[in-house]
């Protein structure tokens, strides 16, 4: 009997010394003994933590033609009442919408209305519903006008983040993952005095302008943020015309007169079927284009989505201009020409052309040329290479062309020669250069047909290699 109990007392020291060696391996597990070094923690209230916290903060600036505050977003979808048209806006897409909308007459006044309740997303990711205008402008009041918000826009993290706690008083820590700003301002806010936080380095920050970089400690860190806070415009002017592009200049230019297409090109060059529209464009944003008899009405807008200047054109479905009916990026303009292009959903660019008319037939060879480029130097005005511009790889080239076809061009320094030939193929005038594998004007190696040709101007595509060149006097 003693025998049995004895065993039995035996069976549960066992049972508790297991119980206690499992607690302690839990225990090992969910927290770490940490031994950090001062230099490498982070504690709340210091200015690197601060640095971080704002540059985690929710930036409430991209929607401003909604709420007019750069301290809050609206979370989508909503649905508004923009200047008595009711708007479904279920992502930044439809901004594009309303501005449209708003810009529509230059001298009224732009009202937007929201169907209440909507929710709102403050800077410090917290989201509150609103069901009343009132209580939206007293939350919208609260925001600095003119950009005084605390959000660093410059700089923005990339995640996922490694970060380690520390608690000073207990002498244990745990490691952590953030995956987004939210958990990150979140962190730091909740940060105790006692607590201490250290990054995994290294990690990597991406600046305004693309650029990438690899960060390994606290002090680059908080140097790079400092660096980087009023590095580039915030555009917290609480406005929605957050392009800022002024459309000033092409819109004078384009409803003084009339205009032709002389290029269309999808995939293929498409122009001739464009041929002998006169296109007219007024300045009540509608347009004609007149061929003959056949008259289509239809309208034009300007845009800057994004910082760039967009012609939009709409002809209507059915008829022969259909395929202009696009957002056409602005490539350069002046008083006689218009170029513009659209990526398509593919990646292939589409280009349009529009220049005054000529009154000549397509094709029919310009017999100024010859003594048009035999006369003073050029300078490349313009070199697209299928949508890239490279006309910035020949800034300070002149070029002469000698009646006995050879090519000089030079920059003070360095001299490329090359020989010239006026041709005719197929109906069509080519500028023929060979310039061997001289860089960057091997590039110009090519049957170039003539667009066109004026005293001071000479126009030049490649159909083939989608390209675009244009000599002007110096």
């Amino acid at each position: 009997m003693k025998s049995i109990d004895r065993l039995i007392t035996l069976m549960m020291f066992v049972a508790l010394l297991l119980a206690v060696l499992v607690l302690g391996s839990c225990q090992e597990e969910g927290d770490e003994l940490i031994d950090p070094v001062d230099g490498e923690t982070i504690a709340a209230g210091s200015n690197v933590a601060g640095l971080i916290e704002r540059t985690a903060l929710r930036d409430g600036s991209g929607d401003n033609i909604l709420d007019g505050s750069s301290c809050t977003s609206i979370v989508l979808p909503v649905t508004v009442i923009a200047n008595g048209l009711e708007v479904i806006v279920d992502s930044e897409d439809d901004f594009v919408t309303l501005e449209r909308i708003f810009d529509e007459l230059d001298d009224d006044e732009d009202i937007l209305e929201f169907i209440f309740p909507i929710t709102v997303t403050l800077a410090d990711h917290t989201e509150i519903v609103i069901n009343d205008e009132d209580a939206l402008e007293d939350l919208i009041d609260e925001c600095i006008e003119g950009g005084s918000d605390n959000d660093i826009e410059c700089l923005d993290f990339v995640y996922p983040l490694t970060v380690n706690i520390f608690d000073t008083n207990s002498q244990v820590g745990e490691t952590l993952t953030i995956n987004d700003d939210k958990e990150l301002y979140d962190l730091i806010d909740d940060l105790d005095e006692d607590d201490r936080l250290s990054f995994s380095f290294p990690i990597t920050v991406v600046r305004y302008d693309g650029e990438q970089l690899q960060i390994n400690s606290n002090d680059e860190l908080e140097r790079i943020i400092e660096d980087a806070r009023d590095d580039c415009d915030e555009d917290d002017d609480n406005d929605f015309d957050e392009d800022d592009v002024d459309d000033t200049p092409l819109v004078n230019v384009l409803t003084d007169g009339e205009w032709e297409i002389t290029l269309f090109f999808d995939e293929v060059d498409e122009t001739t079927d464009f041929n002998g529209f006169i296109f007219t464009f007024n300045s009540d944003k509608t347009a004609i284009a007149r061929r003959g008899d056949l008259e289509i009405q239809g309208s034009w807008s300007t845009s800057g989505d994004d910082g760039t200047l967009e012609l939009d054109l709409d002809f209507g479905d059915g008829n022969p201009l259909e395929e202009l009916d696009e957002d056409w990026e602005l490539i350069e303009f002046d008083g006689t020409i218009i170029r513009l292009t659209e990526e398509e959903e593919d990646g292939t660019d589409e280009f349009l052309t529009f220049e005054r008319p000529s009154g000549n037939n397509p094709g029919e060879p310009n017999e100024l040329l010859t003594g048009v480029i035999t006369e003073g130097t050029w300078q490349v005005a313009s070199y697209n290479d299928n949508g890239e511009d490279k006309t910035s790889d020949y800034t300070g080239f002149s070029l002469a062309f000698s009646e006995d076809g050879a090519v000089l061009a030079t920059n003070g320094s360095d001299e490329v020669q090359g020989t010239w030939s006026e041709v005719t193929d197929d109906g069509r005038q080519e500028l023929v250069m060979d310039f061997g594998v001289a860089e960057p004007f091997d590039e110009f190696n090519d049957d170039w047909e003539i667009v066109e040709v004026s005293e001071t101007r000479i126009e030049l595509r490649d159909d083939d290699s989608n390209e675009t060149l244009v000599f002007e006097r110096q």
